[in-house]
């Protein structure tokens, strides 16, 4: 019955998987089209990737602030656009993250042409309106330093930034109407795009879509941007240390994502580490961009859990996984990619994360030894390579030292 079951959804996973065309315009636009008959709808996401080096010296927070004026109030989407979108049932977002800006659009197929329209609207001729700086400005303080916020929320949104990327309130009121322009001019440039077509249409229909609506979009000087090399420091970051009132201490670290970690490595740990009682007391969670690990304790003995807390990642590291965890968390794996191959949503956010050189392949997988998973656990989980930080009351914090 089992087998029977296994092949069944082995059967329905096939049949969903839609067909995938690949095509780069003149422009440099990169575009995948996954082809699915089965739904009368049109997705479609657009990233622009954003740099380290779209950041110049002494305005960290940049790129933060220019996607809030692209996404708040007084940005390119106006009332009427609104009421066009809402009258024709199209759905258009725009959401800004450290790796890029993407907009990601949704309608029926009878509404592709018009939909596509406005997202060009949207990208190809986005407006920073130095008018709205200073509101905009003012929405990220409050949202970055939160004065009334809960320390420990506080914390987790701190560690969540690299720390030489940390937006402090000095670089964001040093940002102005130039910097702005010119991150503007670098960062929306058809080379730097990836659009990802999903739907009713067929390869001829979806290239016309695109050429239509994109293919009139400037190239930059360069037609390729280099993707950046993601360096991790030779050194720990300073601690970020939050006081709060209160007998509890809370001690979190975040272990991000790096470039010299195999994908393939990534995707197994992220399902073996969560829950493995070698951590206890400590919790470990994979949230995407990084593992985060916590220990709430008493702030009494302050020393003694920071010593505990780095010693469970110590133990973990050094007894590192078997080969029987090496072929559950495969299992597990491709368990869950079948599940996502029904899912229109999840196929575009693979399609974006393939392109990325971030997605593992089941190649990959299977000839990935247990050697190298429990290298990439020693590397993943090396204290210089964490983003560490404690909220407690201001006498504890005092005693806290990294290891």
């Amino acid at each position: 019955m089992r087998a029977l079951l296994l092949a069944l959804v082995a059967t329905v996973t096939l049949q969903a998987q839609p067909r995938s065309h690949t095509f780069t315009l003149p422009n440099g636009l990169r575009v995948v089209h996954l082809e699915d008959r089965e739904r009368p709808l049109v997705r479609v996401s657009l990233l622009l990737r954003v740099l380290p080096s779209d950041t110049p010296p002494g305005r960290p927070g940049l790129a933060l602030l220019a996607g809030r004026m692209l996404t708040g109030p007084g940005g390119p989407r106006t009332e009427a656009m609104d009421r066009e979108l809402e009258a024709a049932g199209i759905r258009l977002d725009t959401t800004s993250a450290p790796e890029g800006l993407t907009w990601k659009l949704a309608a029926r197929n009878r509404e592709q042409d018009r939909a596509m329209g406005l997202l060009a609207e949207l990208v190809l001729r986005p407006i920073l309106n130095p008018q709205h700086l200073a509101a905009c400005r003012a929405d990220c303080l409050r949202d970055l330093f939160k004065p009334g916020a809960n320390p420990a929320d506080r914390l987790r949104e701190t560690l969540a930034w690299d720390p030489a990327d940390r937006p402090t309130e000095a670089s964001l009121l040093a940002i102005g109407p130039e910097d702005l322009g010119t991150f503007q001019q670098r960062v929306f440039r058809p080379e730097r795009a990836t659009l990802i077509l999903h739907g009713d249409l067929g390869p001829e229909q979806a290239k016309r879509l695109v050429i239509l609506n994109f293919g009139s979009w400037p190239a930059g000087a360069s037609a390729v941007v280099p993707a950046a090399a993601d360096t991790p420091k030779a050194l720990p970051a300073q601690p970020v240390l939050l006081p709060r009132s209160g007998p509890a201490l809370r001690i979190q670290a975040l272990a991000p994502i790096v470039g010299d970690l195999r994908p393939e490595s990534l995707a197994l740990l992220s399902l073996l580490v969560p829950g493995d009682p070698a951590l206890a007391p400590l919790r470990a969670t994979w949230e995407g961009t990084g593992l985060a690990l916590t220990l709430d304790t008493p702030a009494a003995g302050g020393r003694e859990a920071w010593a505990l807390f780095f010693g469970r990642l110590a133990t973990l590291a050094q007894r590192g996984f078997t080969p029987m965890d090496l072929d559950r968390a495969r299992r597990s794996w491709s368990a869950a990619r079948s599940l996502e191959a029904l899912d229109p949503e999840a196929q575009l956010a693979q399609a974006l994360a393939t392109l990325a050189g971030q997605t593992p392949t089941r190649e990959a997988l299977g000839a990935l030894t247990l050697k190298d998973l429990n290298a990439d656990l020693r590397l993943w989980l090396d204290p210089s390579r964490l983003r560490v930080g404690a909220v407690g009351p201001a006498g504890t914090l005092e005693t806290l030292a990294i290891p």
